[in-house]
């Protein structure tokens, strides 16, 4: 007859020794049910006093697989340090504090490990165990209970559940998504921190219609970190604001050499660049694919070009010696102003209305002797222009008239 088969609905029990007594002071104590096939000294009686004298011993129970549904093992600590009680795989159980009393028995005895269930005997003041009510952001510390914010990195997507509840998740990787789950589902109070220690945007994006700060989605900029909580409708951020470093401010980089230089993390999220140092080969400029202006200063030497870019994106190459205003859409690197100047030029915005010397003079109000003049090479020119004659010219002229009078 199998320990799984119940033979007239009663329990089934291994031979019944009711008391045993063991020592954990030197080594851990592996526990054996009484059957004739197996002898064994370190026997599961129905009440096993345990003198736990040295810290981190533990006590492993026997397969739950060769016993029936209810079999029960009673264990009092009558030494001076906590022990463990595990199954026969080394999963905690219970922890057992000096001179109390906690009782375990068989729940299910479907595989050697099974599973197990705990009770406290009656003691003066009532104790918990610590290890028996930690959850998803509590552990157990000794006998206490404490907070647990857990640390996993990643770098690709990852959709969250309610086993990540009060985790610390850490973006690693380029642009991706962190899905969130049903905010019905995990229900009010359920909370991750995410910190976003990438190179790209991570985009939170919440299941089925639920909202994330009244939007379907909300993009966490690299350097960034908050708190995403559940109300059990809709998804909140908490703590997250505009880094410091996107307000305006300026960074020098010296970029000798040549080929890509990606911007570290330091170096990324500031608006105004200079890049110095003397270009060996043409030199790329590696930025995040995010949204972000650029106002960059090429000051760097060498007969090579600079290229501010993505690294799958365009990008654009800045002369040496000029300056450029930039911005990155999200994959490209674009000049933010491509229009030329509209020529001519009105005067009502400072200019002459004209593209040649004369319109303009025409324009500016000045007649036709007035040009004349303003565009005389000599004095002579000039006074012809303005039909007016020296003293020499006259005399002569004089001179010539009354010589033809004869």
């Amino acid at each position: 007859m199998s320990y799984t088969s119940v033979f007239g609905g009663a329990t089934i029990y291994p031979s019944n020794v009711s008391y045993f007594y063991t020592d954990l002071s030197t080594q851990d104590v592996v526990l054996q049910w009484p059957l004739e096939t197996v002898p064994s000294t370190n026997v599961a009686a129905s009440i096993v006093d345990v003198n736990c004298t040295a810290a981190g011993r533990s006590v492993f129970l026997p397969a739950a697989n060769l016993a029936s549904q209810g079999q029960t093992i009673l264990f009092n600590n009558v030494g001076t340090t906590t022990f463990t009680v595990r199954d026969t795989g080394g999963n905690t159980i219970m922890t057992v504090d000096s001179g109390l009393l906690w009782q375990v028995y068989v729940t299910d005895n479907t595989t050697i490990n099974g599973a197990w269930q705990v009770l406290q005997y009656g003691v003066g003041v009532s104790s918990a165990n610590a290890a028996s009510l930690a959850g998803y952001g509590i552990k157990a510390i000794s006998s206490t209970l404490n907070q647990s914010h857990p640390v996993t990195s990643f770098n690709s997507t990852y959709t969250t559940g309610s086993v990540d509840r009060a985790k610390v998740l850490v973006w690693t990787g380029g642009v991706g998504n962190l899905y969130l789950p049903s905010a019905a589902t995990v229900g009010n109070d359920w909370f991750v921190i995410l910190r976003n220690q990438g190179t790209g945007n991570i985009t939170v994006d919440p299941a089925g219609t639920n909202l994330i700060d009244g939007a379907l989605l909300k993009d966490i900029p690299p350097t960034n970190s908050c708190f995403i909580i559940s109300d059990g409708i809709s998804f909140y951020t908490i703590g997250y604001g505009q880094n410091v470093n996107f307000a305006f401010n300026y960074t020098s980089i010296s970029v000798a050499g040549s080929g890509n230089y990606t911007l570290s993390t330091a170096e990324q999220n500031k608006i105004s660049y200079k890049f110095t140092g003397a270009l060996t080969g043409n030199r790329s400029i590696i930025v995040p694919p995010t949204v972000q202006q650029y106002w960059v200063d090429n000051s760097t030497t060498g007969s090579y070009t600079l290229t501010v870019k993505t690294a799958s994106g365009t990008g654009f190459a800045v002369p040496q010696n000029s300056r450029a205003i930039l911005y990155c859409d999200g994959t490209n690197v674009v000049n933010a102003s491509t229009a030329s100047i509209a020529t001519p030029i009105s005067i009502a915005l400072g200019g002459t209305g004209a593209t040649t010397a004369n319109g303009a003079l025409i324009n500016l109000g000045g007649g036709a002797t007035g040009i004349a003049v303003f565009q005389s090479s000599s004095q002579s020119t000039a006074q012809t222009a303005m039909d007016v004659y020296s003293t020499s010219q006259s005399d002569s002229n004089a001179l010539a008239f009354a010589v033809s009078l004869g």
